[in-house]
Formats: structure tokens, C-alpha cells, sequence
């Protein structure tokens, strides 16, 4: 496995002692993209995170999935083809996972 745990630390930091299963975690291409048009996050008064350094494909997709099965975060595999992100985002109303 290739996981990023400066990525993995990031998240956790941003996400606090909010209960994780409150937050979606999910990989892409185009992180902004899918936070703010395909997921709804409010880039403005939202709570989101992704890293900014593009990862491979494997260290993203096991990144991922290290984050997915060690804490109670919701989200799934997928991220399309070649995703380089690791983002997370706190569920709300607004929110569509």
C-alpha cells in the first residue's frame, strides 16, 4: 500500500473531534469540481479539505481506502479515471453524496 499519511493527518486535523461519520471522504481528478458542482459543498461557508500536491493513482485510491476503513468517514470507491486527490467534506442539507 501507498498511503499519504501526511494526507490522512491533514484530514483528520481539519475534521477535529467531529464525529467522522458526519464527513464524506472521496478521491478525484478535479477536486474542486467535485466538491462544489457535483457534491454541493459551499465553497464558502462549507467544510472541506483536499491536498493541493497531486498524488498517483495508487497512493490517492489507498489513501482512500485507508481513511474508509479505519475511521467512520462515509464515502465509497470510485473517483473515475486517474483521480490525484484525497478530499473530504462535512454532510449537510445542502450537501449531495
Amino acid at each position: 500500500m501507498a498511503i499519504n499519511y501526511k494526507i490522512v493527518n491533514d484530514i483528520l486535523n481539519h475534521v477535529g473531534s467531529d464525529n467522522k461519520s458526519n464527513w464524506y471522504v472521496g478521491i478525484a481528478t478535479h477536486p474542486r469540481n467535485r466538491l462544489f458542482n457535483e457534491h454541493n459543498v459551499n465553497e464558502y461557508s462549507g467544510r472541506w479539505i483536499y491536498n493541493t500536491n497531486p498524488m498517483s493513482e495508487i497512493d490517492t485510491r489507498d489513501t482512500e481506502k485507508y481513511l474508509l476503513d479505519n475511521y467512520s468517514f462515509r464515502g465509497g470507491p470510485g473517483g473515475g479515471d486517474h483521480p490525484q486527490y484525497v478530499y473530504a467534506y462535512q454532510i449537510t442539507y445542502h450537501t449531495k453524496q
